[in-house]
């Protein structure tokens, strides 16, 4: 009940900011949509170099999300409701990167928001959730970098494991968590018909895993 309410609280921020196409996007999806992503896995206690990057970052926690700085990152707000943000910054302490990770203690809290959307997590695993660059700052390699410099934190707090999820489609998120270390596990289909959604798990065709070899294949892994 608490969540519902908290959706509810946060549809009315939406329609007080005037984001009317964003809600009624949000409709339209509801009454027929199709998502297909790639489940991603890494063993942090595998060791590998930091991916490179060509402009330095440094990686912190924090507790605010810097929202002003990622005005870009169109969603509904509910991830807010998740406390441990990790943002990437310049050397001139200039937000340029975020994302969320997600513990096992949050499992209720990640059911009651997004249903089965995501797996049940163990307890020494991590989900990353919400991964987003400031578009002035694309193209530079900062992604993998900062993913890794999250995985290396979140490793020294006691979880072995990170997951997270990708569209299928999006080429450059599948190389970047591959460049930080990052292995397709599983495969996820999300359907809504008629504001009913189904989610499904299952193994990865050889078809998804060939078209993944094939925009990774040159890359190097270190």
């Amino acid at each position: 009940m608490k969540n519902l309410l908290e959706k509810i609280i946060y549809i009315f921020k939406l329609l007080k900011q005037g984001r009317l196409q964003y809600i009624w996007v949000l409709f339209i999806r509801t009454l027929y949509f199709k998502e297909v992503a790639l489940g991603f896995r890494r063993n942090l206690e595998e060791k590998i170099s930091r991916p490179k990057v060509l402009r330095n970052i440094s990686t912190n926690v924090s507790i605010t999300g810097e929202k002003d700085y990622f005005e870009d990152n169109i969603n509904n707000g509910l991830i807010y409701l998740f406390q441990k943000c990790y943002v990437a910054k310049t050397k001139d302490a200039i937000p340029c990167a975020r994302l969320w990770a997600i513990d096992s203690s949050q499992n209720e809290k990640l059911k009651n928001i997004w249903g089965e959307t995501f797996p049940t997590l163990n307890q020494n695993e991590v989900l990353i959730e919400n991964v987003f660059t400031v578009p002035k700052f694309r193209g530079m390699g900062i992604i993998p970098a900062f993913i890794y410099d999250t995985c290396e934190l979140i490793k020294n707090e006691g979880a072995k494991y990170a997951i997270t999820f990708a569209l299928a489609s999006n080429n450059n998120t599948s190389r970047a968590f591959y460049y930080a270390g990052f292995h397709p596990y599983i495969l996820r289909e999300v359907k809504w018909l008629f504001f009913r959604k189904k989610v499904t798990f299952k193994e990865i065709s050889p078809e998804f895993m060939d078209h993944f070899n094939k925009i990774t294949r040159r890359m190097p892994r270190v």
